[in-house]
């Protein structure tokens, strides 16, 4: 077992080593699907702790012998966003468990974030539109920044207000993130997943293109493209799974 922990919080070493075997016993649930996400008052500090699924043989191997495992690139990433001017919790440790050599489960552990998704003033008919076009201004500081966003949707994206009554983003699960010096096509299909509603994705994509200088409509007309063919996948994802009798959480 490979543990790694940030040197700010050595203090949670003993609660960190004994996760892999009290995961299933202990801690506040939060999410369950094919990740698990539980929450922990650890001597007065609260941390998340997200254990990944078990990947499949071909995953195991490439997260053995030749790539990052997710739970590394989320330690990391949180770090580099941050870096970068870009709030994400702040990474306590990450394990990679490992059966006869090859790599089985991982373990993130970050600082709990207590702010809302922006799903949840966003998902009403009548959005929150000033929180709508600070959301689009924050895209393309994302984007211009060389930020991509692995599954940019509204759940991952936290927000809060600052003493200015300024609307400040964090953003979670980040160990998709690619880092890259975007083309606009790539900006534009990195934010088919932010919703399937599409009178509010159509307005963040129109006030973002004009930000950056970018015509409106056919940017729009872009976004329609990238979002028909991600939702013609995901309906077959779905009925393959119902096929086989596969559990999965359907997004709104």
């Amino acid at each position: 077992m490979r543990v790694i922990i940030h040197p700010d919080y050595c203090n949670l070493t003993d609660f960190i080593n004994q996760l892999p075997a009290t995961f299933d016993q202990h801690g506040e649930l939060l999410y369950q699907g094919r990740n698990t996400v539980k929450r922990y008052d650890v001597d007065g500090l609260q941390v998340v702790v997200k254990r990944y699924k078990h990947p499949n043989i071909y995953q195991r191997i490439a997260y053995t012998f030749f790539k990052s495992s997710k739970t590394e690139r989320a330690y990391k990433y949180a770090a580099l966003l941050r870096s970068m001017g870009v709030d994400s919790p702040h990474e306590v440790a990450y394990i990679e468990a490992n059966r006869h050599g090859l790599f089985t489960t991982g373990f993130f552990i970050s600082l709990n974030c207590d702010y809302p998704p922006t799903s949840i003033p966003l998902s009403a008919d009548d959005f929150d539109r000033p929180l709508a076009d600070a959301l689009a201004r924050f895209l393309v500081e994302l984007h211009e920044k060389g930020i991509l966003h692995g599954d940019l949707n509204l759940t991952n994206i936290l927000y809060h207000t600052d003493e200015s009554g300024q609307y400040q983003f964090t953003l979670i699960d980040t160990n998709r993130t690619v880092f890259k010096r975007p083309t606009p096509d790539e900006c534009l299909d990195n934010m088919k997943r932010l919703t399937h509603k599409r009178d509010l994705l159509f307005y963040i994509i129109s006030l973002y293109a004009r930000l950056r200088g970018w015509d409106a409509d056919e940017c729009i007309q872009k976004e329609i493209y990238h979002l028909e063919r991600f939702e013609k996948k995901e309906r077959l994802k779905f009925k393959l799974q119902d096929f086989f009798g596969i559990h999965h959480p359907r997004r709104s």
